[in-house]
């Protein structure tokens, strides 16, 4: 199936966009997408075409874009859902590369064109929600999704989660936090200004949440040290942290905590993190080890858990599993 959309260099302010986004080339055959991993930008397709296929191997599920305009990946991008489908060059493509910042330029010094993007996004959003609603029927609603983990992506997702530390860590855990802000009822730190959070949310409600941050991208203050994140032969560029870490204690059993790690974990392969650090309590540590983690310095006390033993782990050994 071929679907095309009325986007063309009039419509648009091609030059706007060109000034603004970076131009980015595939050859035929390789991804631009890969289902299932969480995106921090888009594409819009200058000349060639791709293959979207969004159902499991073996089925008939393939949609071919072509034309200028075509976006790739927006839903994902705007709204932090992993990519629902695997995209490819059918042969060598170009495309304008948009993330945040290329957004908010285009909203600050090009306004009108801004508008007009969004405009067409939606006209584009609506034609494909109706061809996958056809396409998805027999699989996707046949019963419930379950927990689905989200890249925050706004101001919005990112409270939802940071309320949803708060509810864990002072109320339930009933622990303190320097970083609480009781009025708000919300756990707001540093890190939260670079760092990526993952969200899981269960029948609407926010379940779990993880932050993952990188030293090459800011600064971590005490972790580094803490962590023992500098004697890893892979520091600074190549290492992540992960921090903020909670479930609701009804849900601890089921399969969000793993989702979320392995969301983690395929973000992390994508940004080329090698080595990964977290920390855990005592009495958590038989579970971190299962996952491959090992004791990668002397406990510290945590401010927010208490006496917290700094965990590390080969992301590319530990992939599969983790994954």
């Amino acid at each position: 199936m071929s679907v095309h959309q009325e986007m063309t260099p009039d419509s648009v302010d091609f030059q706007a966009l060109q000034a603004e986004c970076g131009q980015v080339e595939f050859p035929a055959g390789e991804r631009l997408r890969t289902a299932g991993q969480h995106y921090q930008d888009m594409y819009l397709l200058v000349e060639g075409a791709v293959e979207v296929d969004f159902l499991p191997a073996g089925r008939k599920g393939q949609v071919v874009l072509t034309g200028f305009g075509q976006p790739v990946g927006e839903i994902g991008f705007l709204h932090g859902r992993p990519a629902t489908a695997t995209v490819t060059a059918l042969r060598p493509t170009r495309a304008l590369r948009i993330d945040d910042a290329t957004f908010l330029r285009l909203e600050t010094r090009h306004p009108t064109a801004f508008a007009s993007i969004l405009r067409r996004l939606a006209e584009i959003a609506e034609d494909r929600t109706s061809q996958n609603l056809i396409l998805y029927l027999p699989t996707e609603f046949a019963g419930e999704q379950g927990v689905e983990v989200l890249l925050c992506r706004n101001e919005e997702m990112l409270t939802r989660a940071q309320r949803l530390r708060y509810d864990v860590y002072c109320e339930e855990l009933a622990r303190r936090s320097p970083f609480a802000d009781h009025e708000k009822k919300v756990i707001v730190d540093d890190l939260d200004k670079f760092g990526r959070t993952l969200i899981a949310i269960e029948a609407g409600e926010a379940i779990g949440t993880l932050r993952g941050n990188l030293p090459r991208e800011g600064p971590l203050g005490a972790l580094a040290q803490l962590y023992g994140m500098e004697s890893s032969p892979h520091f600074p560029d190549c290492v992540a942290v992960c921090t903020k870490f909670v479930v609701r204690k009804s849900t601890r059993t089921g399969p969000a905590a793993l989702k979320l790690m392995s969301a983690m974990v395929r973000l992390g392969l994508r940004l080329g993190v090698k080595e990964c650090f977290i920390d855990c309590v005592p009495s958590l540590l038989p579970f971190y080890k299962a996952i491959g983690f090992s004791v990668a310095g002397p406990m510290f006390l945590h401010v927010e858990n208490g006496p917290s033993l700094p965990m590390a782990i080969d992301v590319v050994k530990h992939a599969a599993r983790l994954k």
